[in-house]
């Protein structure tokens, strides 16, 4: 049998990793799923020039042309050890193939292979509802009606001695959104409801035609459901399976003004 002669060896290095993550799958983004579908991304044109790189489902490999090099004969070990690379700033917008999920804006410090977990959270029409239930509605600011475009949602659910739990929802270019509580238990018995409240980050000039990075918001206040004012978190009840209409109080939209 003749023995195969490598003549040259073509390495080349992953720069970094970017993992996109669904914000409805958990709290925290170590333990949150991929999003299951491939991303497009709009690089700013400030990226390296020789930047090259490649979207599969749920994260984007990325690698410099500048860090591949040829080696004669078989590589060893030392070969296939990555120089260190000098980090650089990566910004663009990030949207999904088939519209599942809300496009966003980011902006990493990356190379040397860091990876970087970045969130992403569906649109009201992508969101799976299990058997925790959901809250839906349409957020508007109280001036003057315009929708709370991509503004992010928090409900904090109170388990009593269970503790709590944290659902985060995404509303959507029109202000809409659908919150699901996936991980909401069953009740205990003897209780009829879980008590909550709910909170929201928003940004009054936010435009529908404009991604934006969700760091990028802040907080505001919710006009209450069942009374009038506004107030930082405002309480409600959810029960486990419900899909719950919600509505500040004499309005047919949840009302959003800043602090």
């Amino acid at each position: 049998m003749t023995a195969l002669r490598v003549l040259e060896t073509n390495l080349l290095f992953a720069s970094d990793l970017i993992v996109w993550l669904d914000g409805t799958s958990a709290t925290d983004p170590a333990q949150m799923q991929r999003i299951n579908s491939t991303v497009s991304v709009l690089f700013d044109n400030t990226r390296p020039a020789d930047l090259r790189w490649r979207h599969g489902e749920g994260k984007t490999a990325l690698w410099r042309r500048a860090s591949a090099r040829i080696v004669p004969g078989e590589a060893g070990d030392a070969d296939r050890q990555a120089l260190p690379e000098i980090p650089y700033t990566l910004s663009g917008s990030v949207s999904d193939n088939p519209g599942k999920y809300n496009p966003r804006r980011f902006e990493i410090l990356a190379g040397n292979a860091q990876g970087h977990s970045l969130v992403m959270y569906p649109t009201p029409s992508g969101t799976a509802i299990g058997r925790g239930g959901a809250l839906r509605g349409n957020l508007r600011f109280a001036a003057d009606s315009a929708p709370a475009v991509w503004a992010i949602l928090t409900l904090t659910v109170d388990l009593g001695v269970a503790g709590s739990l944290l659902f985060r929802a995404q509303a959507d270019r029109h202000g809409d959104f659908v919150l699901p509580m996936q991980r909401l238990p069953p009740l205990p018995q003897g209780v009829v409801n879980y008590a909550a409240t709910l909170s929201v980050r928003a940004l009054a000039d936010a435009a529908a035609d404009t991604p934006l990075d969700p760091a990028d918001l802040t907080d505001m206040q919710l006009g209450r459901l069942n009374a009038a004012g506004f107030a930082a978190a405002i309480d409600l009840t959810v029960l486990p399976g419900q899909y719950a209409l919600i509505r500040s109080q004499g309005r047919d939209h949840v009302a959003v003004q800043p602090i």
